[in-house]
């Protein structure tokens, strides 16, 4: 019997470059890895994330700033499915970006227990690793299931992802497209 077919689920990283502004900095030299932001990235380019004082997003994107680091996973229909739906879901709860939630993770992350344990959804509000983390284990994400959301930062996230033995080569079309405007790529080769 033929093995399904495998989908690929991408998370961005944002590592702070000289145009971004001072508060992203400030998050990303807090933690081990310099990342200040993560998204989920769909086949479709459709990505999932939230914003500092902005509503929760699923819509189209390019992801053309070099800035951003992808992790690509090799994942089944089943996971790839479950995450995209909690996606769909999510965003249509309207949830808020919380301050308060995203510094207890770095500060306080004892405090997670008190303030910030429910799903993101039950609460109104969330910030971008804690809903990257609850919809990784919503798509039962092995790599992600000893993760608490609340206490997720992007760096933590990235660490956990890094290693993981799905991880494959892969990009977004506009990042492949750039190199193969460069010659880096030769332009019948896809992928």
């Amino acid at each position: 019997m033929p093995l399904p077919p495998n989908r690929i689920l991408t998370v961005a990283f944002l590592k702070p470059g000289p145009g971004d502004p001072t508060f992203n900095h400030i998050v990303a030299n807090m933690c081990k890895h310099k990342v200040c932001h993560t998204e989920i990235v769909f086949e479709d380019n459709m990505a999932f994330s939230i914003f500092a004082g902005m509503n929760i997003f699923f819509k189209p994107r390019t992801f053309s700033n070099p800035d951003y680091h992808l992790i690509s996973l090799s994942v089944s229909q089943s996971e790839y499915s479950n995450a995209y739906s909690f996606c769909q879901q999510a965003v249509e709860h309207n949830l808020c970006f919380t301050d308060i939630g995203m510094l207890s993770a770095y500060f306080q992350p004892q405090t997670c227990p008190i303030i910030n344990t429910s799903p993101s959804i039950d609460l109104g509000y969330t910030f971008c690793s804690k809903i990257v983390t609850e919809a990784l284990q919503y798509a039962s994400i092995p790599e992600v299931e000893h993760l608490i959301p609340c206490t997720t930062t992007p760096s933590s996230l990235y660490d956990t992802l890094k290693d993981s033995p799905r991880k494959l080569l892969n990009s977004v079309p506009y990042k492949r497209e750039q190199l193969r405007n460069s010659g880096i790529i030769i332009k019948y080769i896809s992928f």
